[in-house]
């Protein structure tokens, strides 16, 4: 049974996988990086030298002066900053027109001879530009080194000496406002001929239309219209406010309205007299007086009380008497005469003072409307002429803005024209042409570089591409737990089949015998039938086996599996992965254990007598092995280590080979048994293999990894379907071999 879930598998490679990688295909990496420094070599004897002359030129900053553009600055060249500034002078140094001029200086016939009179000088600036190498002494610096290589020593020099000499006059073609003066001249004459007509016309507008300019005029007439706008809100409050007061005033006169039906010929009613309201002002104060007594007496006299009936018969006839004043005067609801006895003012008088004040607010409100009415005439004739006025004040700003800056730039100019070309700020010979000495190229030498590192570089790529492309093979242990993530329980090295040792299992000459002349079951057969038991011999495998027995009798222990026999398995990938010499190891190891019983069952072979193991045959098939095994004097023999073979013998060939029906069905025999282990040596790994369903039968099965043929695929897709069976799997990995020291290969 597996007792731990498999990890996933993890992707990628390490520095321990690419040290491994580097050390395992050295000699490669080094035999190509041999024949990449032959090639280098080959170039370096075979490549003609050319003469080289240098010179340096500082360059502190550059000073950027436009003739017609009018751009002007000055860049520090030093620094991070100023690599475009160096940039644009190497440009300038390799120009084909700074190589014209050095051809020309130098002389055509000594840099392009043979050439047509057509072509020669093309083909003399093409010698000079081949030849001519510009570059920064170092990363972000300032200090240009220019370089000229020639076969002639004495040209090489010459050339770079007209390059340096002819270097300032370009750069001041490029950087400044050389002949430009009588261009610059020209267009100032007619830019200031624009502007004096810009000026004129704009002057023109303003005094026809009396503005200064749209702007303030707009907000002058925005200012007034707002202002307007309010006034007439608040005086259309006020009208408002009147009218309602007026309305309020007639309909307390009983005035009826304009619309009212049979009102219009109705008379005012007169304004009541001061004897009216003397005694409308008594009759209310009186009522006053008994509604406050009768308040007064409600608090401990009941209603009809005799007291409190006599008050309200007096509020009613007060009540009566002052209903027939108002049906008299109805003013007298709204006027009433002060306590101290003024004269009350006519109602109809204020009235028309009302109406008239209603009206005068009316006529504000049609004025303020007129004064909108002109102000939005204002802005009309403000929107026609905007644009022609904008456009002309835009005109005249542009105009300005040009006419100063080239003012500016003929002045500069003038200063450019009188400037000396060997005294340009900014710009330093700072060591005139070398003679000429002997070198290659950067081309060349580049070229030197590349073989030689190209070797070492094929090399590491070819090892790579073989490792993790073409050779899919698992070359060491520690790969399989890291990467595939699949349980290894020990890796044993490769060993030379001269280094193996003696046979694992032998015969002694001794006989298997039994008491009172019964045999028992021998552990093989020697040539001449003679039964024999297995003896101490010095194989390599035997230290591997005991170390892989004693992590299996461990793993039974703490998984607490006490039953017999236990039952074990060991099978691999491919064939001749070794499982047969890793089976017979592990079954003499655990043979060695005090008192175990041991049945190795041979599944692998084809024919028994054919495939002689390790010097002897299996004498019993599985079904004689378990008889014999039942004899009463089987646990009192001797002997430890027994031999079976499952596979159908040359005699009868036919027979149905041994199964996983066929293991199902002995499983009961097996337990029966008086053995303690039973090791089965199993066929390789296939998707028709029996091994995949006979393991999840198996107490352990070991899964043999050979270091020479087995894929991670492989590995992957065994180690699943063993899981898959529920089988409890741990890998062995064999034919280790050292490509590397132990701390690169990651083994222990």
């Amino acid at each position: 049974m597996q007792k731990t879930a498999p990890t996933p598998s993890k992707g990628g490679i390490g520095l321990q996988d690419i040290l491994f990688v580097l050390f395992k295909h050295k000699w490669k990496i080094i035999l190509l990086g041999i024949l990449g420094l032959a090639a280098a070599a080959g170039v370096f004897f075979t490549q003609k030298p050319l003469f080289e002359s240098h010179a340096k030129i500082l360059v502190r900053h550059v000073v950027q002066r436009g003739g017609i553009d009018g751009t002007d600055s000055q860049v520090d060249a030093s620094g991070r900053s100023g690599e475009q500034v160096v940039n644009t002078e190497i440009v300038i140094i390799r120009s084909g027109d700074l190589a014209n001029k050095v051809a020309k200086s130098v002389g055509v016939e000594r840099l392009a001879p043979g050439s047509s009179d057509k072509m020669a000088l093309i083909d003399a600036a093409q010698a000079v530009q081949a030849g001519l190498e510009v570059a920064p002494e170092n990363r972000g610096s300032n200090v240009l080194v220019v370089t000229y290589r020639h076969t002639d020593p004495e040209l090489a020099r010459e050339v770079l000496a007209e390059v340096v000499r002819l270097y300032p006059e370009e750069h001041l073609e490029v950087h400044r406002s050389v002949g430009a003066f009588d261009s610059v001249a020209k267009q100032t004459n007619i830019v200031r001929e624009k502007l004096q007509q810009t000026e004129r016309e704009l002057e023109e507008l303003k005094s026809k239309h009396k503005i200064t300019t749209v702007e303030a005029k707009l907000l002058s007439l925005t200012l007034l219209k707002d202002k307007t706008e309010g006034e007439i809100v608040t005086a259309e409050a006020e009208l408002a406010a009147q009218l309602a007061k007026v309305k309020d005033l007639e309909k307390n006169l009983g005035v009826p309205p304009p619309n009212a039906k049979n009102g219009a010929n109705k008379p005012v009613p007169a304004a009541p007299t001061p004897e009216q309201l003397v005694e409308y002002r008594d009759i209310t104060t009186r009522l006053d007086r008994l509604q406050e007594q009768d308040v007064e007496l409600s608090k401990t006299l009941r209603e009809n009380d005799p007291q409190r009936r006599r008050i309200k018969s007096e509020s009613d006839l007060l009540k009566a008497s002052r209903g027939d004043l108002l049906k008299i005067a109805p003013g007298l609801a709204i006027q009433a005469a002060p306590a101290n006895g003024e004269i009350p003012v006519n109602p109809n008088l204020q009235l028309q003072n009302e109406k008239a004040l209603l009206g005068s607010i009316e006529a504000r409100i049609a004025r303020y409307r007129l004064h909108l009415e002109e102000l939005d005439v204002e802005f009309k004739k403000l929107a026609e002429i905007s644009p022609r006025f904008k456009e002309l004040q835009l005109e005249r700003e542009t105009q300005e803005g040009e006419y100063r800056l080239l003012e500016s730039n003929l002045k500069k100019a003038t200063l450019d024209q009188a400037l000396d070309r060997t005294q340009i700020p900014g710009l330093k010979v700072m060591e005139q042409p070398t003679p000429a000495a002997k070198g290659f190229n950067e081309k060349t030498k580049k070229l030197m570089f590349g073989l030689a590192a190209c070797g070492f570089a094929l090399g590491i790529a070819l090892a790579f591409l073989l490792e993790l492309v073409v050779d899919r093979r698992i070359t060491r242990p520690a790969e399989i737990e890291t990467r595939l993530q699949v349980p290894l329980m020990l890796s044993i090295p490769y060993v030379r089949p001269k280094n193996r040792g003696a046979h694992l299992i032998a015969n002694d000459g001794s006989e298997a015998n039994g008491g009172e002349g019964q045999k028992m079951l021998p552990a093989v057969r020697t040539p001449n039938g003679i039964p024999g038991f297995p003896g101490r011999t010095d194989h390599f495998i035997h230290p591997y086996s005991e170390a892989i027995r004693d992590r299996i009798v461990f793993n039974f222990q703490i998984n607490n599996m006490t039953h017999k026999p236990k039952l074990m398995a060991v099978t691999g990938l491919s064939a001749g992965a070794g499982t047969s010499t890793i089976a017979a190891g592990l079954a003499k190891a655990f043979s060695e254990v005090n008192g175990a019983k041991v049945l190795l069952v041979d599944l692998n072979s084809d024919y028994p007598d054919d495939n002689p193991m390790f010097g002897n045959r299996p004498l019993h098939s599985v079904v004689g092995a378990l008889q014999a095994a039942r004899n009463t004097r089987f646990k009192e023999g001797g002997q430890n280590l027994y031999l079976a073979s499952a596979a159908a013998t040359k005699a009868d060939a036919n027979a149905t080979p041994f199964g996983p029906m066929h293991l199902y069905e002995l499983l009961p025999h097996f337990r029966a048994s008086e053995f303690d282990y039973v090791i089965f040596d199993m066929p390789p790994m296939a998707p028709t293999s029996p091994t995949l369903a006979m393991a999840g039968l198996l107490d352990k099965v070991l899964l043999v990894v050979d270091g020479e043929d087995t894929s991670r695929d492989a590995l992957k897709w065994g180690y699943s379907e063993l899981v898959k069976g529920r089988a409890d799997v741990s890998c062995v990995f064999n034919k280790a071999r050292t490509h590397a020291p132990r701390w690169v290969a990651g083994d222990m």
